[in-house]
């Protein structure tokens, strides 16, 4: 039987999504995910998203279950990962398209609730406030780079402001503080920021498991946000300019209210045969 999935995109951050209600998929089928996310060998994509019963409601968590479906997140090498910004975005697109979910809505991600709303091609996720924050985690080796801080927003961000992120060698560098001591075991993600006018920047990102620039990142966008008002005093809204486009960061003084705004379009359905990648 050919599997059938949806390519979505959101903000240039590109994943191949799953309905697995059904149980198609285990989440340990490392190699697989690989190759589809694989380009010019197969579908290609920055992650894999599996849509699957809630499991509040699977083990009877609650009488009435809050969350209308889980979200399960894979990067490109394969391996599961917390949390992704745009692919929860685009999850939560996808489910109202396909009736599994109203416009507005909560699910979960790693046993955590979020809240989306979709107006239409546009998706906006409340996130669940950050944590780890380090103003200073002082692992900065180069000139003219400002060491923004590190902190947790679903997963690992350190933040570095540059005076122009065209002029920034991301895959080198992202590389180099990606797998920094100061960051180990876990490793993390990498965004480049520079400034432009009061409420604005430019961001690009190294991603941990993709290893390599990503076009957006939406959990990077929110990282940056928080140093951008935490260092800069930048209020919010804040509007992040990224190579996939335009995304929006609301938040409060207490970081306890911060949510991602940006586009996502279905690109297109596809079906494969899987017992050519097995």
């Amino acid at each position: 039987m050919p599997v059938r999935f949806a390519k979505l995109s959101a903000t240039g951050n590109d994943f191949i999504l799953f309905d697995n209600r059904a149980n198609l998929f285990r989440g340990d089928e490392e190699r697989l995910f690989r190759t589809l996310c694989t380009r010019r060998v197969a579908i290609g994509a920055d992650g894999i998203l599996l849509i699957e019963q809630s499991a509040r409601e699977r083990y009877a968590l609650s009488p009435q279950p809050s969350a209308l479906f889980t979200m399960r997140y894979f990067n490109r090498d394969g391996r599961e990962s917390e949390m992704c910004g745009n692919g929860a975005r685009a999850s939560a697109y996808y489910a109202f398209r396909h009736g599994i979910a109203p416009a507005e809505m909560q699910f979960e991600v790693s046993g955590d609730l979020y809240h989306a709303v979709v107006t239409g091609n546009r998706v906006r996720l409340r996130m669940q406030k950050p944590w780890d924050l380090h103003l200073t985690p002082r692992a900065l080796e180069e000139n003219e780079i400002e060491e923004g801080g590190f902190v947790n927003t679903g997963v690992p961000h350190y933040v570095l402001f540059v005076p122009d992120v065209e002029q920034v060698d991301v895959p080198g560098l992202g590389a180099k503080y990606r797998r920094h001591k100061n960051f180990q075991p876990a490793g993390t993600n990498v965004n480049f920021v520079a400034f432009d006018r009061a409420s604005h920047f430019y961001l690009r990102t190294y991603e941990r498991g993709v290893e390599e620039e990503t076009l957006a990142c939406g959990t990077g966008t929110v990282a940056s946000a928080v140093f951008a008002h935490l260092k800069k005093q930048m209020p919010f809204p804040i509007h992040v300019t990224t190579r996939g486009g335009e995304l929006t960061v609301y938040g409060d003084k207490h970081l306890e209210k911060l949510e991602l705004e940006g586009e996502v379009r279905l690109v297109y359905y596809g079906e494969f045969e899987l017992n050519n990648f097995v």
